[in-house]
């Protein structure tokens, strides 16, 4: 035990991630939003149209609803717009590096160490735009840690390739 050394750490000393270069998603991410919320927005239409056939609502009613909608999906898409400025990557040596958000900016940091596998997916409109999603699964975690959207499908695995060589690398 007289070994035993457990020295503080200077705290300013530290690598701060705010200073890291982050690489963007692709901006088909932000069509494939887009998509999703138009069908949703179709889907809201032909309810609010089904409302007015069948005379549920009254037509003072109808511009409420309209209202509603508009300002609803207004939002939405500009919302979509927003998100899409703050999406961002990086790698480092010893971690990867995860930032999404606007009102609220959430950047995550998974050491390499942690990481237990990585797997790339796609949906139907993925495939169509050419993009992939990244998920990455640390240790404990019940699902993944990071998904990372709206990657080129060439980028996905070569990620996954260099995330695969850091954790083998680790290895015992």
């Amino acid at each position: 035990m007289d070994n035993f050394t457990n020295n503080s750490i200077d705290i300013a000393s530290l690598p701060q991630f705010e200073e890291v270069a982050f690489q963007p998603i692709s901006k088909a991410y932000l069509i494939k939003s887009n998509l999703q919320n138009l069908a949703f927005l179709c889907v809201a239409m032909i309810a609010w149209a089904a409302l007015i056939y069948f005379e549920i609502i009254k037509h003072t009613q109808l511009v409420l609803i309209l209202t509603g909608i508009a300002v609803y999906f207004g939002f939405k898409f500009w919302n979509i717009a927003q998100l899409q400025k703050n999406y961002g990557f990086a790698l480092r040596e010893k971690d990867i590096l995860y930032k999404r958000g606007y009102l609220v900016n959430k950047t995550t940091v998974v050491p390499f160490n942690r990481i237990q596998h990585a797997s790339i997916s796609r949906d139907v409109l993925d495939k169509m735009l050419r993009i992939s999603s990244l998920q990455i699964f640390t240790a404990g975690g019940s699902g993944s840690d990071i998904s990372i959207p709206g990657l080129g499908p060439d980028l996905a695995l070569r990620l996954k390739e260099v995330l695969a060589a850091k954790i083998s690398a680790n290895e015992f």
